[in-house]
């Protein structure tokens, strides 16, 4: 049995019917290029949305030491060492920052004391936390290494420890960190929109907690300890985070004991809006390939006419020695030549159908590799499964009976 031949055959009976080649192509065509279309355009849309929701959050994770771990010790506290290993590992990270927390009390202008937290900060911070300063500046990284006394604090905090003042920048803050019992004296030089500022505008703002920030060479030098809270790391693509987290806890692991640290997301239920994002993506994916179904009918519709236009053929080729499986072989090979070449055809219009759609929808679709060799494995297989039946009918044929076929 000569495949090259049966192939070359093949193709020369879809050329002397190029019309109807075309038209049964298309059902396969228009299911490829929307699967294309929609599997790009609902990763793009998942990417958009998670990079939008990153601004609160959202895509940020926090390594953290399990302290009742029974094989904790003090010296797997995370320190600077951890976070300069993080940024230069070559882990797929967009920023890596040390957060140091300490409860306090702000005091400025006003008599009353406010109850808050201090934070500390660098300048992978702020990229992580996309902070919008209303006033000011953030603390400059010469400030950082140079320990310099300035604080930067939220609009809501400003506003209540400076009343008669509408501009404080350059006010003094005294803050009393209630854990070591001391009170040092601040420079501000930033004021920045409060994370709940929505809060704010419904006139809840007395019920917001005090936010400020001072960098962490500072706040480890009021405090004396060299120990972060935890490390913050925000992955490149919020969709691989579970990827790149594991790899970052492998490499603390590797530095110490295993088992020692922990992760969670930054906004509470993160992972489960990611869930419904993939699955809503996925389901779009899933309605636009029924219309694959409907083109491997039409393959099968149309080779049921071939075998039947051609029944004296077959029983020509059958009565000079063509056994069965030549005969199968021939039709099906039409019918997957069919399907694999609407396929690469499905696929170039799925491309330009994603561009387009995405341009009006100001969405930059997403199409990976893997959609695109699914997709021509399902066309192949559509091939293969829908011309099975007109082929093993065209190759049943008894010849007599063929030939007396008018």
């Amino acid at each position: 049995m000569n495949f090259i031949e049966i192939f070359k055959g093949a193709i020369q009976c879809l050329r002397g019917n190029k019309m109807r080649s075309f038209l049964t192509m298309l059902g396969i065509i228009i299911g490829i290029s929307s699967v294309i279309a929609m599997s790009g355009i609902g990763k793009g849309g998942e990417r958009k949305i998670t990079g939008s929701l990153a601004k609160s959050g959202f895509g940020v994770y926090e390594i953290t030491v399990d302290n009742e771990a029974d094989n904790y010790r003090s010296v797997h506290e995370l320190e600077e060492g951890d976070v300069k290993l993080l940024k230069e590992s070559g882990i797929e990270i967009d920023a890596v920052a040390p957060r140091v927390f300490e409860r306090v009390n702000f005091k400025g202008e006003s008599k009353r004391d406010l109850r808050g937290a201090i934070y500390g900060t660098d300048t992978d911070f702020e990229v992580i936390e996309e902070i919008n300063y209303i006033a000011g500046r953030p603390i400059l990284r010469s400030e950082a290494e140079n320990k310099v006394p300035v604080i930067v604090i939220d609009h809501v905090t400003a506003g209540r420890l400076f009343p008669r003042l509408s501009s404080p920048i350059g006010e003094s803050i005294r803050v009393e960190f209630r854990r070591l019992k001391i009170i040092r004296e601040f420079i501000l030089v930033g004021i920045f929109e409060h994370p709940e500022a929505g809060l704010s505008e419904a006139g809840l703002a007395r019920w917001l907690p005090a936010y400020g920030r001072l960098s962490v060479p500072l706040l480890s030098r009021v405090t004396g300890e060299d120990e972060y809270s935890g490390i913050l790391i925000k992955p490149e693509d919020p969709l691989e985070a579970q990827k790149v987290l594991g790899e970052a806890i492998t490499l603390l692991e590797g530095k110490n004991s295993q088992g020692i640290y922990e992760y969670e997301e930054r906004v509470v239920r993160g992972s489960s809006f990611r869930e419904v994002l993939s699955t809503l993506s996925l389901f779009v994916t899933f309605v636009a390939s029924i219309s694959l179904f409907v083109g491997g009918i039409g393959v099968m519709n149309i080779m049921l006419v071939s075998v039947t236009e051609r029944i004296r053929e077959i029983g020509i080729r059958k009565a000079i020695g063509a056994k069965n499986i030549h005969i199968l072989m021939q039709f099906l090979t039409e019918a997957i030549v069919l399907s694999l070449t609407g396929g690469v055809l499905g696929v170039a219009l799925g491309y330009f159908m994603a561009e387009v759609i995405g341009a009006f929808i100001d969405i930059d679709p997403i199409i990976s590799l893997d959609i695109v060799v699914i997709s021509l494995v399902i066309s192949t297989g559509i091939g293969l499964i829908f011309g099975v039946y007109p082929a093993r009918k065209a190759s049943l044929m008894n010849p007599i009976d063929a030939l007396r076929n008018e």
